[in-house]
């Protein structure tokens, strides 16, 4: 009987042994920039080139209906926390909209905390400085840019661990690299990685590589999908070199590898019969693809059913890697990890989304937007408004969208930059993070009101221009932890004939006089645009000028640049002030 029983409890042990992964499995994220659902050869689009994307999704893992926001920061901090972007504080993709809590915890949190080696390559845009910046967010390393996008893809500058990076060559190529060597690194220490990869392609500006551009211009197509198809054909090229390096590393059967994007597309293109592109909450804004792959682990060649979403990613992989961490906050997203293992698992869940009054609920194959109802199943591109049909289920489902808005916080707010962290002291304000002065309505032309942005929008990387009204000025939100002084730089353009041209910055009650501003003119760097941006600023180069000290009080109030006497027309050109402790 004896003999029996310990037989029985080996079968038990064994069982559950084989079941759990003998060492934890790697994670390789792979997140691209407004790539959309139709810019992929596996949905039907028979005029790109993507041969490893769509290897990748006939082998793994995919789910059809997959979704995220209409933009990227939100869409990004989701991912990263499992939970709404509304929860974690993000309400935009400028202005400090775009920065996350510091309270939420992302998953490189939680995989560090259960002994991963952590790093993000490419974009991240859910805050540039401390303690938004991803060093700060769970990330052991960082190579990229922290803001919406970037200016340039060729032979740039970014950031490496807090420190310029020249990245010669190629952006998306050069990210690649980065990855491939750390995974390599972490292969040869035999320590489980998480790897995000965040492609800026094929977000503009459209620069690519003639070997990319070319073929689709052959084709007939016009120049702005040439490019847009060439950056997805070198992010499928750039996929099979991660791919073929985890062959190499014989590392395939211990890392999951996930595949999506960010948001639609930018512009109205093949998305396989889909309505809407970015910035809608249309499927065309928020579906996109998906896939998945485990090798021996997760079976291959399967679509998943059902509507999932960015906040699942989070609960599904803590239910694949099998670590014993614990989310501080109440994750919103519901693991599809039994679905992947093929068993059954009852789905009874709403998804939501509320972006700038764009309403979407989506329950099953019924979707609500605040133009319609529509059965996804049998009308996925929306055309039949049900609407006048089924006016109680409409009802019902408002009365259930309102009672999850209850459940968000009242009121965004724009988090301030902190000053005075001893960890990281430099601060640099950006002029594309100020607040303008007057108000004005976001997204109009500004320039008749004294002060504006050199490309109407104020995007990523642009600076303040045609500031012409001693009335008119910047502020940006700060808080010091502490009263510190700071060294101050200015980024910036100036003329000769606005050379006598004065300035204030004020910090609660403190002044700093800034006058005698050596001219500089802005340098245009290379243009390697295929087709001219409108909407967001050139790559230049600034002087940067140290113009005094300044003691910030501790406390939260606002820093303001003021133009006290014009030189000639107008002040300076501003890109950014840049603030280092007083040694």
């Amino acid at each position: 009987m004896l003999y029996r029983l310990i037989w029985l409890l080996a079968i038990v042990f064994c069982s559950l042994q084989c079941s759990a992964p003998k060492t934890p499995p790697n994670i390789l994220l792979i997140l691209t920039d407004d790539q959309g659902y139709g810019d992929l050869g596996f949905h039907g689009n028979t005029a790109i080139h993507t041969p490893q994307l769509d290897q990748f999704f006939h082998q793994g893992s995919t789910i059809p209906q997959f979704y995220v926001n209409p933009v990227c920061a939100p869409t990004r901090a989701s991912i990263l926390t499992g939970r709404y972007y509304q929860r974690a504080g993000v309400h935009g993709v400028t202005r400090g909209r775009e920065r996350m809590r510091i309270e939420e915890q992302t998953m490189a949190d939680l995989f560090r905390e259960a002994g991963y080696q952590t790093a993000v390559f490419g974009k991240w845009h859910n805050g540039a400085n401390y303690p938004y910046h991803p060093l700060a967010r769970g990330f052991d390393h960082f190579t990229g840019f922290s803001s919406g996008h970037y200016s340039s893809y060729f032979d740039t500058t970014i950031e490496k661990d807090g420190e310029a990076f020249l990245a010669e060559g190629y952006l998306p190529d050069v990210i690649t690299q980065e990855a491939l060597d750390f995974m390599a690194k972490k292969k040869a220490q035999n320590k489980p990685f998480f790897c995000f990869v965040t492609f800026q392609t094929p977000h503009t500006p459209l620069h690519v590589p003639d070997r990319y551009f070319d073929p689709y211009i052959a084709q007939g197509l016009d120049a702005f999908t040439a490019a847009i198809y060439g950056m997805c054909e070198n992010i499928d090229d750039n996929l099979g070199r991660m791919m073929a390096l985890l062959d190499t590393l014989q590392l395939k059967e211990n890392t999951i590898v996930i595949f999506l994007t960010d948001n639609g597309p930018l512009t109205l293109r093949y998305n396989d019969g889909l309505k809407g592109r970015k910035g809608t909450v249309d499927e065309g804004g928020v579906r996109v693809p998906f896939g998945i792959q485990w090798p021996g682990t997760i079976p291959g060649g399967q679509s998943i059913e059902g509507a999932w979403a960015h906040i699942d990613l989070l609960p599904t992989l803590l239910d694949l890697t099998r670590v014993h961490v614990n989310p501080k906050n109440t994750l919103d997203g519901t693991s599809f990890a039994p679905r992947l293992m093929q068993k059954s698992q009852v789905l009874d869940r709403t998804l939501f989304d509320n972006w700038g009054g764009r309403v979407r609920l989506q329950r099953d194959s019924l979707l609500l937007t605040q133009n319609g109802l529509y059965d996804l199943k049998n009308d996925r591109g929306q055309t039949h408004n049900l609407e006048d049909q089924l006016p109680k289920l409409k009802a019902q489902l408002q009365s259930e969208f309102h009672a999850w808005e209850a459940t968000l916080p009242e009121k965004p707010k724009i988090l301030p930059f902190q000053l005075g962290l001893p960890s990281q002291p430099k601060v640099v304000l950006e002029a594309s993070q100020a607040l303008l002065q007057p108000p004005f309505e976001f997204r109009k032309d500004r320039r008749h009101t004294g002060i504006a942005y050199h490309s109407l929008h104020g995007w990523a990387h642009d600076w303040i221009d045609f500031w012409t009204d001693t009335q008119a000025y910047a502020v940006w939100n700060v808080e010091s932890l502490e009263t510190t002084t700071y060294e101050v730089y200015l980024e910036y353009g100036l003329d000769t004939e606005n050379k006598n041209v004065k300035l204030v910055l004020n910090a609660k009650d403190q002044q700093l006089n800034i006058a005698q501003l050596p001219v500089f003119e802005p340098l245009a760097l290379p243009d390697y645009d295929r087709v001219p941006r409108t909407q967001e600023a050139p790559a230049m180069q600034w002087k940067l000028h140290k113009v005094g000290e300044l003691k910030f009080p501790k406390g939260n109030y606002p820093l303001s640049l003021q133009t006290t006497v014009m030189g000639g027309t107008q002040s300076i050109e501003l890109k950014s002030i840049r603030l280092h402790p007083k040694k």
